[in-house]
């Protein structure tokens, strides 16, 4: 399946830039073990690495929690590039490296309308990723009024 942009992101990007972006790998997809014996995904920062995971935790949504990546910009377009990129490196290390799984990677856009008009406007894009597991994590086919860019497989 390709990269995807809901109904909100068309009217505020072109997704015909999409074939022309090329994957970006400055966050590479690490593979983690928990005590249990379990594996799951950290990409970034991985918030969550300093709490105990317990044996009954959902790994799919201790993945959506901790593999926040935020990427600030100025640039509307830029800023639609760079995290296109992102999304596609994602995309192909995961294909890659782990063909026979299946995993989201999401990427919700902030046009900074909602900060008080003494702020400067900041555009941002907050990226996740999570491994889909049986019962676990968030439903694949979650709506949102916000621009949203995802891939599944």
């Amino acid at each position: 399946m390709d990269i995807n942009l809901n109904a909100s992101a068309q009217k505020e990007f072109d997704s015909t830039l999409i074939s022309e972006i090329a994957p970006d790998e400055s966050y590479p997809v690490r593979m983690h073990t928990d005590p249990f014996g379990r594996t799951y995904f950290a990409v970034g920062n991985f918030c969550g690495m300093d709490r105990r995971i317990k044996e009954d935790s959902d790994l799919s949504w201790l993945e959506w929690d901790g593999n926040e990546v935020y990427i600030p910009g100025t640039d509307k377009d830029l800023l639609f590039k760079k995290t296109v990129g992102i999304l596609k490196g994602w995309r192909e290390q995961l294909v890659k490296e782990h063909p026979a799984e299946r995993f989201t990677v999401f990427a919700s856009y902030d046009g900074g309308e909602n900060l008080a008009e003494e702020c400067e406007r900041s555009l941002s894009f907050t990226l996740r990723l999570w491994k889909i597991r049986e019962g676990q994590g968030p439903d694949e086919n979650m709506d949102f009024d916000q621009p949203v860019i995802r891939w599944s497989n």
